[in-house]
């Protein structure tokens, strides 16, 4: 018995079957990831309201799910005791989860729960997969995810240059916005800012690290997103002073720090100042506060069109989203807290947080400071939109880049 912390057994054809199983792993994250909503919308009704409940289901959850199966139905898993503290969590959360599924269905409201499933559920399965392949593989999808997203900004950077974008993009704007390889110049932003901080666990040269932080700078600030484009620069500082530097001795590793620190100081102010001279900076000038802003604000007052037993249990999500528009001129509601408050009132929101936090306790348990932090980063920035409560790659995403962290590691090994 190999103890890598994944389910294998000795016989060759069990190691090859494995390797098959996570090729067709890294595939279907890699779908997950690029294959956002407004490609889909183009050849099937994902987000739209026709269409059959098949559809709404992206191509990349039945393929996660069934390379969990197969995993489960084929192998003895073995798992550090960190890993176990996971597994329970998610456990813990899709347990919870089917609870307020269940809720919702008994009160007619399971048609707008899609971004449950394709949001929450696929990350909890991509993070068993994870948790069962060796350390190398987990770090081999993770660097492969980041590369994504230095390719997300860079298509972004050259989109911001050429004023055009790759992807459709439906939503009209005043600022032309590039979005990259996402779905919108927030996620694209957001995204650069979080990236930063996770290239410090890539086993890449620090040279090709440097490389990176400056790519997703520059499309951070190319993207228009005001708050995630300061989260770029906290996260640059935050990358210089917590990446580990090699040397002969600590002072020697101080003084390179420090040598260091004000390279990336002169190097940040230099990208700034070129990025505003170019006009990529352009929305700092009216402030943060603006019409876009103030929709974020705005969308609140629907809650005085409930009724305290909605308020606290829940509300039909479809007659909010009418009084959004009809009432506010709001098409989209731009608020995960919103969402999740009218969806499963007050005390599910609640509730839902409370599932949520504790996964993530789990998840962060032992990692490195600036996997920490950047996860708490990623949130941050997510609950400034409804970024939570789309249909997204975000969690997937932000779960599998944290696991990817070996920092700490438990020696005790659970069958």
């Amino acid at each position: 018995m190999i103890r890598s912390g994944y389910a294998v057994t000795e016989p060759s054809d069990s190691r090859i079957l494995l390797r098959m199983l996570y090729l067709s792993f890294v595939f279907f994250v890699l779908l997950r990831i690029g294959l956002n909503a407004l490609i889909l919308n183009q050849f099937i009704n994902y987000t739209t309201l026709e269409g059959s409940t098949i559809e709404k289901i992206h191509p990349a959850f039945y393929g996660i799910g069934l390379v969990a199966l197969g995993i489960l139905l084929n192998f003895r898993i073995e798992l550090s005791g960190q890993d176990v503290g996971i597994l329970r969590a998610i456990i813990v959360f899709l347990a919870g989860i089917c609870g307020l599924l269940l809720m919702l269905s008994v009160s007619g409201q399971s048609t707008s729960s899609g971004y449950i499933l394709d949001t929450y559920i696929v990350a909890c399965m991509a993070m068993f997969v994870m948790m069962t392949l060796p350390n190398q593989w987990r770090s081999n999808l993770g660097e492969l995810i980041l590369l994504f997203l230095i390719l997300s900004a860079l298509v972004g950077i050259a989109e911001f240059a050429l004023r055009t974008r790759l992807l459709p993009y439906a939503a009209g704007e005043d600022v032309f916005r590039p979005t990259g390889l996402s779905d919108h110049p927030l996620q694209l932003g957001q995204w650069c800012a979080v990236g930063i901080c996770f290239l410090s666990v890539a086993r890449w040269r620090p040279s090709f690290k440097l490389m990176g932080v400056v790519i997703l700078l520059v499309g951070a600030l190319a993207s228009g997103a005001r708050i995630a484009s300061l989260a770029a620069c906290v996260s640059c500082a935050l990358f210089l002073v917590l990446e580990p530097m090699p040397a002969r001795s600590r002072v020697d590793a101080i003084q390179r720090k420090m040598m260091l620190g004000i390279a990336g100081l002169i190097v940040l102010i230099t990208i700034i100042a070129v990025m505003f001279a170019v006009g990529a900076l352009s929305r700092f000038e009216g402030g943060f506060v603006d019409q876009s802003s103030l929709a974020r604000v705005s969308i609140y007052g629907v809650f005085d069109y409930l009724t305290w037993k909605e308020f606290l249990f829940g509300a039909d999500i479809a007659r909010v989203q009418r009084i959004a528009l009809d009432v506010f001129g709001l098409p989209f509601i731009e608020s995960s807290f919103v969402v999740f408050t009218v969806q499963f009132g007050l005390i599910g929101a609640i509730l839902f947080a409370l599932l949520l936090a504790n996964l993530f306790r789990a998840l962060l348990k032992g990692r490195s400071a600036i996997v920490m932090l950047a996860t708490v980063m990623f949130f941050a920035l997510a609950l400034t939109n409804n970024a939570l409560s789309v249909k997204s790659a975000d969690i997937l995403m932000i779960t599998l880049l944290t696991i990817c962290d070996f920092t700490s590691r438990s020696g005790r090994w659970i069958s």
